[in-house]
């Protein structure tokens, strides 16, 4: 009898061996499966945030690089800017700093749809939106533009409106002409309406004055 119980509590010691053998063994997996999950979570997503950040300073150094510099603006419109100055006698001065101010230097999309750098309206049959200052306060409007096939023309067109003035008025920008300086020009323009900005003149000569500009007049 005491042989049967002595194998029997051998068999039942076994058998519980086994069974903790077996939550051992399981734990141990599922220990396994946990950290393999979220390893596999951490290398899903990480590449995910390392593509994510390539691609959001991709894109923003493609903007960046798209975008035209004031310096290279100035480059690109001074050598027609001193051409009209000898046929139409306009200040080189004052036409680059209007092109720069009028088209965000080269980088507005009136300026690279339409080759219309100083905001010349005109009937074009596509309207572009812009802002104009009405009773003391900006408003959004829509409006038409002229089109150009160059950005020569664009600024060839600009020296005419200010060497013959308006259909209606030739003498319309006469003290822009007559000015003695750029200072004198910027504030007869404003004084002209060229713009409605309460602060065109004073913009203008900012730019005049930052960049040098007024060492290109003669």
């Amino acid at each position: 009898m005491q042989k049967r119980l002595r194998r029997l509590k051998k068999k039942l010691n076994r058998k519980f061996q086994n069974f903790l053998n077996l939550l051992a063994l399981v734990f141990k997996l599922g220990l396994t499966l946990f950290v393999f999950f979220f390893v596999v979570l951490f290398l899903i997503s990480r590449p995910l945030e390392i593509f994510s950040d390539y691609f959001v300073d991709h894109t923003e150094e493609v903007t960046d690089e798209g975008r035209i510099s004031e310096d290279e603006f100035i480059r690109r419109v001074e050598p027609t800017a001193k051409e009209v100055e000898k046929t139409h006698n306009v200040r080189p001065s004052l036409l680059i700093a209007q092109a720069a101010l009028e088209s965000d230097w080269g980088n507005s999309g009136l300026s690279k749809e339409a080759n219309n750098y100083f905001g010349i309206k005109g009937s074009s049959g596509r309207e572009y939106a812009t802002k104009e200052y009405y009773d003391d306060e900006w408003e959004n409007i829509q409006t038409s533009f002229k089109h150009y096939n160059s950005m020569e023309d664009s600024i060839i067109d600009y020296a005419n409106l200010i060497k013959n003035g308006t259909s209606w008025d030739a003498d319309f920008y006469k003290e822009v002409k007559e000015a003695s300086d750029y200072k004198e020009a910027a504030y007869a323009m404003q004084k002209a309406g060229y713009a409605t900005d309460p602060d065109y003149a004073s913009k203008l000569i900012h730019i005049i004055e930052k960049y040098h500009l007024y060492e290109m007049d003669h």
